[in-house]
């Protein structure tokens, strides 16, 4: 008998790996659909005295959800909040979310192992320290869409506890085990037609008519007939709030005459050039004290110093100008109390018009009291003070 014929392995296509796997195009992955609430927000509202609990996975949950999930809870009482992920890092936006919740309270935990989700750890070990803490929640809220809670989820439920888990895209796994699973985004979209609904006036209207009816006897055609046409009114009432209806198209208005053209400005001459300005006049600084200069070099404050001992001899041949100042000072206090260098001044001008005529010129006028020799002067605060030496 003939032989069969052995099957000889296909030689690799030159250019083609041997495994086809290994060149298969790695498809993108999808994103996992949104899934629907499986309970109503009335059925998931903690009952009357209830603990609620509140464990945020914010490595997968955004923090624009935090005001609805804080509307979600109302006034029932918190045993705990908190919030778990790298809040320094892509997650920092929900540091400013938090700042309008109080209680929220924000788990900084890092993943320090490439591939280790380590706030998803830390949060299921305080849920199992909630548990079994002595004043536990009596609700656990997982806010949350990854399916790795389910195995505390489960053995919350052994022990009594209560689970409602919030999230969009939560496994199935997990929605399936939790006793209530409410879709965050359509929660909100709930809540805010719910808020709407109570500021119309129409949905107040409707159960006034339905109360009027209930109240009426069946046999009252006519008032059947007036509340009948009442309803038939409600949805085309408008209020001052309301937008106003689409006007109705009437006739056009005429096209308007185009108006006509403006004639064209000359065009403007040249300004003549302004003249340059004058220099300004140098600051007179004569009567200066180089004492009341500190940033002068080594030898302006000799030149200084030498213009001052010249002012101080000039001022010691007018003897008339040192009498008028000892005859001011007397007048005004005795001798050795303190006065001040404002009030003296003000004093020897009104009662010695014209007597500073040719004297020498001081910028401060405490100096010349200080060159007289017949005056001690300081500074007292900011005002400067004088007396006569005894």
């Amino acid at each position: 008998m003939p032989r069969p014929k052995s099957k000889k392995a296909a030689a690799p296509v030159r250019g083609r790996s041997a495994k086809p796997s290994a060149r298969r195009a790695v498809k993108p992955a999808r994103r996992q659909a949104d899934a629907a609430s499986t309970s109503t927000p009335e059925a998931a509202k903690a009952q009357p005295n209830q603990r609620i609990g509140v464990l945020i996975d914010a490595d997968n949950v955004s923090h624009q959800h935090l005001p609805t999930l804080r509307r979600f809870i109302g006034e029932t009482e918190i045993s705990a909040a908190r919030a778990y992920g790298d809040f320094n890092g892509r997650l920092s936006g929900w540091r400013a979310a938090a700042q309008d919740w109080p209680e929220l309270n924000l788990v900084d935990q890092r993943s320090y192992t490439p591939g280790k989700n380590a706030a998803d750890m830390r949060l299921t070990i305080d849920a199992v320290k909630l548990m079994a803490g002595a004043n536990p929640p009596t609700t656990l809220i997982f806010v949350t869409n990854d399916s790795d809670f389910t195995p505390v989820v489960e053995d919350a439920k052994r022990l009594g506890v209560r689970i409602i888990v919030m999230g969009e895209r939560t496994h199935k796994a997990l929605r399936s085990t939790a006793h209530h699973y409410l879709n965050l985004s359509e929660l909100r979209e709930r809540m805010d037609n719910e808020q709407a609904a109570k500021s119309d006036p129409r949905i107040a209207l409707g159960l006034l008519a339905q109360a009027l009816r209930a109240l009426t006897p069946k046999t009252n055609k006519d008032v059947g007939a007036l509340l009948d046409q009442f309803e038939k009114m409600l949805p085309e009432l408008r209020f001052a709030d309301a937008p106003r209806p689409p006007r109705e198209a009437g006739p056009r208005r005429e096209a308007r005459e185009p108006r006509p053209e403006r004639p064209q400005r000359e065009p403007r001459q040249a300004r003549e050039p302004r003249a340059p300005r004058e220099a300004r006049p140098a600051p007179d600084n004569s009567g200066q004290d180089y004492r009341d200069r500190p940033n002068l070099s080594s030898a302006q404050q000799a030149q200084g110093k030498a213009e001052a001992d010249q002012r101080r001899a000039q001022l010691q041949q007018r003897q008339d100008i040192i009498d008028a100042l000892v005859d001011v000072a007397t007048g005004l206090a005795p001798e050795g109390e303190w006065l001040k260098v404002e009030v003296i001044k003000k004093f020897l001008l009104q009662e010695h018009p014209g007597l500073e005529a040719n004297a020498p010129r001081y910028a401060k006028f405490y100096r010349m009291l200080e060159d007289t020799g017949r005056f001690d002067v300081q500074l007292q605060g900011s005002t400067v003070m004088a007396r006569l030496k005894e």
